[in-house]
């Protein structure tokens, strides 16, 4: 055996003759690390994509909501239904129903259309719809202006079908203009027709509601006359004379006493 062979036995694999520690050894530190980044391929940031996608989506949302269907005659992005276009009078102004609806529908998109949505058609099991509803459509506001200025709070029927909500009151979040340009605005659109509501009907109303705090119940406006004088008064008219019977047997003794009393002989 040669001198040669016995100083590779005597170095071992790897090492070059001479050397006590192998190369890959002292390099090991370097090849750990990992390559310097190039110039504009540099790894993206996880919160940065996320941050996109989430961007993304409610950018998606937003325009399926607020388009207004991408209609060329719409004249706000939040109605998918506008009101009618604007009519014009002798004096070429424009009608004062559809100035007074235009009104309105800025109301609406503000305070009503998250429940109600912008077609008028609510939410199921959960808001009632606007769109068709006997309550908007009755022959006067009395009962709907009530409604905004209350609100409603339990069990209600809208188009046969059963409801059970809680609804705002908006009496002093709204005056008497801003609640009758939402009345009409809500009783013409979506394919209603219905009149008009003056800002004295809702004043006239208000007045006689003042003194009322908690929301209505269906079965208490059923009660109210849809049109006409609708306070205490005109209720206390509408009653059959069971419901009559009934109301003075729940007066105290003493109030029914002096009542009676007071009735012409």
């Amino acid at each position: 055996m040669s001198a040669d062979t016995d100083r590779s036995r005597a170095t071992g694999p790897g090492l070059d003759l001479g050397e006590a520690t192998d190369v890959v050894d002292l390099h090991a530190a370097v090849l750990r690390e990992k390559a310097e980044p190039v110039e504009g391929r540099e790894p993206l940031n996880l919160w940065l994509v996320v941050f996109i996608g989430g961007l993304v989506f409610w950018a998606g949302s937003y325009l399926t909501h607020y388009s207004g269907g991408f209609r060329a005659d719409e004249f706000s992005e939040t109605q998918i239904n506008p009101v009618p276009p604007p009519v014009a009078g002798g004096g070429g102004a424009e009608d004062p129903v559809t100035k007074q609806a235009r009104a309105g529908a800025i109301v609406f998109t503000t305070y009503c259309q998250p429940c109600h949505q912008a077609d008028g058609n609510g939410l199921p099991n959960q808001f009632p719809p606007l769109a068709g509803s006997e309550w908007v459509l009755a022959e006067g506001p009395n009962r709907i202006v009530r409604i905004v200025l209350n609100g409603l709070s339990g069990p209600v029927k809208v188009k046969g079908a059963d409801y059970n909500n809680q609804m705002n009151a908006f009496k002093d979040s709204l005056d008497d203009g801003q609640i009758a340009d939402v009345v009409t605005y809500i009783r013409n659109a979506w394919g209603n027709k219905a009149s008009a509501v003056t800002t004295a009907e809702v004043a006239a109303i208000r007045k006689e509601t003042a003194s009322k705090v908690d929301a209505y119940a269906a079965a208490e406006l059923e009660k109210v006359p849809v049109s006409g004088g609708g306070g205490a008064s005109a209720g206390a008219a509408a009653l059959t004379p069971a419901q009559l019977r009934e109301a003075l047997l729940k007066l105290p003794p003493a109030e029914l006493k002096t009542l009676v009393e007071g009735l012409p002989k």
